[in-house]
Formats: structure tokens, C-alpha cells, sequence
């Protein structure tokens, strides 16, 4: 019991029966006051019941309180007890009072009270046997009633939930209040409650969507379904429906999509067919068919990846820049180690790459050639390459430049040398001339040192550079500075 029902009860003053002698503890004014109080009350509770109660219940015969004399039997004794009987009763029902019985304790709240208003009449008539009798059965009634309230509550309860299910709105309406008059904060009625004061609209609901999928309108259903649900969660027909209406949109959506996706693939749209396949594995994450669609959208984007390297390799390939082509023919190999255009032209290009980085190394200095070794080197060079296929102009112009430097650098420049007779003569990497008035010789194009010393002289240097073609004046080589 609540702290609020318990200090009702607690304070209720022990009420007395009409008629009776007052015999109070205490002769202060204020026990009195109290007494009359409590007699007040239920004189009226006595009227109330008498005037009231009988168009609510069926009223107790009149032979049940027949007007007597009190038979000898109804001692003092008795009537104390019908008096305690009494303070029981009243007690219980101000608890029960609170309790809202009156709403949900028919038909035992009325046949107390008609009971204990029988009981008045036999009291005041001084027939305390009779009086305690239907006092007892009045607080029969009452107790009967509080031990049946867990009872009560889950008959409202069942019949509640029975016609909610059956949207009998009204009716469930109706003992879910029932229910909560027994126990105001009962969650299970609470939230019945709720749902059937919402469950017209989510019926209509229903309906809209159901008229929405006659007419094929899949999403004007699922808005009305997925409203329906938010009215009321636990409503299944509307989960049900919802789940199923979503899995058809979701069907047909994943069908187009896939349709879209490989129309793309047969197109050869790779883009295209990418974002569709996208869609449709978002909307269906790890359906086999839309695996096996982008392995395909996988496998045509590697073939066109290496159909561009091959178009940009061969516009490399004849334009002989070899060095481009390798490096697009090797990104070929990286997605497709077993490309065998890639792997052929990679061969030919590093190899073509390496012939002219040997021509460019005499063509770009051409001087280095005028030396023995590096000039037999592009002998070998010339005799390797032979002549270029038609379609490499840029080596056959290489091979044309690089035997024109060979064939100048093999002939002889006539060279005259003029002294004193005295001045010993030394050409460095050709040999010693000795001493002379004029010498003459022939020297191969290139870069030449000549010395001349002589006894108490300083050495003179002549540095001399032949070319081909070029004609080479008279060279005076003597020493006049003396030490």
C-alpha cells in the first residue's frame, strides 16, 4: 500500500455504528467532536446507499430486515463485534476508494454496499446479530474484491489485448482504461493503450497502401506501410507487409539494374556497366550474378587497359622513341604478365633502345672517334647495324651519319712540318721524327701534340686539330728561347 493509501487508512476514526451509546476513552471535547464526526459520515454513506444504490444494483429484499423487537441473543457482545466488523469494513473500502475500486470492482463494490446499508438499518433497529452478519458480508464482498484485483486486472488485460488483435478499437480501448483504473502505471497497459488509441490510423494506413499495390504504385505502398509501422511498432500485419513490399522494390530495382549492367558489358561501356553494377550490389551485397558481371567488367577493363598500352606503344614504335615504348610495354607485363604483344615489344624495344643509345654515343661527340680504339668501335658498330629496316628512318639517318664520320676519320690529312735542322721533333701517340729542316706526313683526322726540344732550349709545344676535310698550313716547330 502507498504511503498516501496508508496514511487514509491510518487516520480513518474508529466510526460507530448508528444508534449506538457513545462510550469514548476520554471525556475531552475533542474525542466527542471526532465521534460525531465519524457518525455524520456515516449517516450520510447510510443515505447515500439507501437512495442511490437502489437503481444501480438489485436491492435487498425488505424480508431481510424485518422490524422486531431485538431477540435476546443480541447481547453487548455482538455488538461489538458488528461494530469492529464495521470499522473493517469502512477501513477497507476508504482503501479501496483510493484504489478507484468503484471503476473496476463491479459487481462485489455495489453488493458491499448494499450489504453494509442493510447492516445500517439492523444496527439502528438494535438487532446486532443481523447487523454483523451483513457487515461480515460486506467486508466479504470488499475483501473478495481486493484478493480477485491481480485477477481482475488480467482478465481486462486478456480481454484488452483479444479485441485489440481482432481491431475492435472501442472494446480495447475500453478495458485497457479498465486495466490502468486497477494499476494507473501497468507498462503492458500503458502501451496497449497507446497502441489502440492509434490503431484507426494505422488501419487507415493499411488500407492506402493496400489500394497503392493494386494499382502497381510499389512506393506509394511502402511509405503507407513504413507509416503504419511508426504509428504502432509492434502492429506485425504492417511489418509483415512493409518487409515484403520493400523486398519487391528491391527486387525489381536489382533487376534493372543488373539489366542496365550488362547490356554496358555487351556494349563494351565499362563505365557504364560499372555504376550500374554497383547499384545492384548495393542493393543486393553478394548475389552471385552481379560477382560473376563484375569478374566480366573486371576482365574488360584489363583487356582495354592493355589495348590502349598496345595503341600507345605502336605510335611509340613508329615514331622510334624506344625508351616510351618500353616503359608502356612493361606496364602492359604489370597487368598481364603473359601479354605476348608486351612481352615481344619490350624485347625489341630495350634491344632498339640500346643500338641507338651506341650511335648516339659517337653522334652526339663526334670527337671521340678521331682516337684508334673508339674509331674501330664504330667500325664494329656499322658492320652490326648493316642498313636499317624501312621503317626506322631516324637509325638508318644514324647509321648514314655515323659511317660518314668513320669513312672521314679514315682518311689521311697531308701534314707539313717545318724546323731548323737542329730541334728534335716528337709527335705524341705517333712517334719521333728526329731532326729537320721540312718534313712531310700524313695523319688521320683527330687531335694532335707536337713537341720540339734542343739542348740549352726551352721545349716548344704545337698543338695541331685535324678534321676531315680541312687542309692543314705548314707547322714551324723549333726552339729559339735559349735557358
Amino acid at each position: 500500500m502507498d504511503a498516501r493509501r496508508q496514511s487514509r487508512v491510518t487516520d480513518t476514526t474508529t466510526l460507530q455504528p448508528p444508534g449506538q451509546t457513545h462510550t469514548a476513552t476520554s471525556g475531552s471535547p475533542e474525542n466527542s467532536r471526532w465521534w460525531w464526526i465519524a457518525l455524520a459520515g456515516l449517516l450520510l454513506l447510510g443515505l447515500a446507499v439507501i437512495f442511490a444504490l437502489p437503481g444501480l444494483v438489485e436491492p435487498v429484499p425488505e424480508a431481510t430486515v424485518p422490524a422486531q423487537p431485538p431477540p435476546a441473543g443480541d447481547t453487548a457482545a455482538v455488538r461489538d463485534t458488528a461494530q469492529q466488523t464495521l470499522q473493517t469494513y469502512l477501513q477497507l473500502r476508504a482503501r479501496l476508494e483510493l484504489d478507484n475500486a468503484g471503476a473496476w470492482g463491479e459487481p462485489d463494490w455495489s453488493a458491499a454496499a448494499a450489504r453494509a446499508s442493510a447492516a445500517d438499518r439492523y444496527f439502528a433497529q438494535r438487532q446486532f446479530t443481523a447487523a454483523a452478519r451483513d457487515y461480515q458480508a460486506a467486508l466479504d464482498h470488499l475483501q473478495q474484491l481486493d484478493a480477485n484485483r491481480s485477477g481482475i486486472l488480467a482478465t481486462a488485460l486478456e480481454a484488452a489485448t483479444r479485441a485489440l488483435s481482432a481491431n475492435d478499437v472501442d472494446t480495447a480501448i475500453a478495458q485497457f482504461e479498465a486495466a490502468l483504473a486497477i494499476e494507473p502505471e501497468h507498462p503492458a497497459a500503458t502501451r496497449g493503450l497507446a497502441r489502440a488509441s492509434s490503431r484507426r490510423a494505422v488501419l487507415e494506413q493499411m488500407n492506402r497502401a493496400q489500394a497503392a499495390e493494386t494499382n502497381s504504385d510499389l512506393e506509394a505502398a511502402q511509405a503507407a506501410y513504413r507509416q503504419a509501422t511508426q504509428l504502432d511498432a509492434a502492429y506485425e500485419p504492417a511489418s509483415v507487409a512493409l518487409q515484403r513490399i520493400t523486398e519487391q522494390i528491391n527486387a525489381r530495382d536489382f533487376s534493372a539494374a543488373m539489366t542496365r549492367a550488362l547490356t554496358a558489358l555487351d556494349a563494351g561501356q565499362t563505365g557504364a556497366a560499372g555504376k550500374a553494377l554497383a547499384e545492384a550490389s548495393r542493393l543486393q551485397p553478394g548475389n552471385t550474378a552481379v560477382r560473376d558481371a563484375q569478374q566480366r567488367l573486371r576482365g574488360m577493363r584489363t583487356q582495354a587497359g592493355l589495348d590502349r598500352l598496345r595503341r600507345q606503344a605502336s605510335g611509340k614504335v613508329a615514331a622510334e622513341d624506344w625508351q616510351a615504348a618500353t616503359e608502356l610495354y612493361r606496364k602492359a607485363l604489370a597487368i598481364d604478365a603473359s601479354a605476348g604483344f608486351a612481352s615481344e615489344g619490350l624485347r625489341r624495344a630495350e634491344e632498339r633502345s640500346a643500338l641507338h643509345a651506341q650511335f648516339d654515343h659517337y653522334l652526339d661527340t663526334p670527337a671521340r672517334i678521331y682516337s684508334a680504339v673508339p674509331l674501330a668501335n664504330a667500325g664494329k658498330l656499322l658492320a652490326a647495324a648493316s642498313e636499317a629496316p624501312p621503317d626506322e628512318p631516324r637509325l638508318a639517318g644514324k647509321i648514314t651519319a655515323l659511317r660518314e664520320l668513320v669513312t672521314g676519320a679514315s682518311v689521311p690529312i697531308t701534314v707539313t712540318l717545318n724546323s731548323d735542322g737542329v730541334t728534335s721533333v716528337v709527335i705524341h701517340r705517333v712517334g719521333r721524327l728526329g731532326q729537320f729542316n721540312s718534313h712531310q706526313l700524313e695523319l688521320l683526322p683527330g687531335d694532335y701534340t707536337i713537341v720540339g726540344s734542343r739542348p740549352g732550349y726551352r721545349d716548344v709545344r704545337k698543338a695541331i686539330t685535324l678534321r676531315p676535310g680541312m687542309s692543314q698550313p705548314p707547322l714551324l716547330v723549333r726552339c729559339e728561347e735559349e735557358i
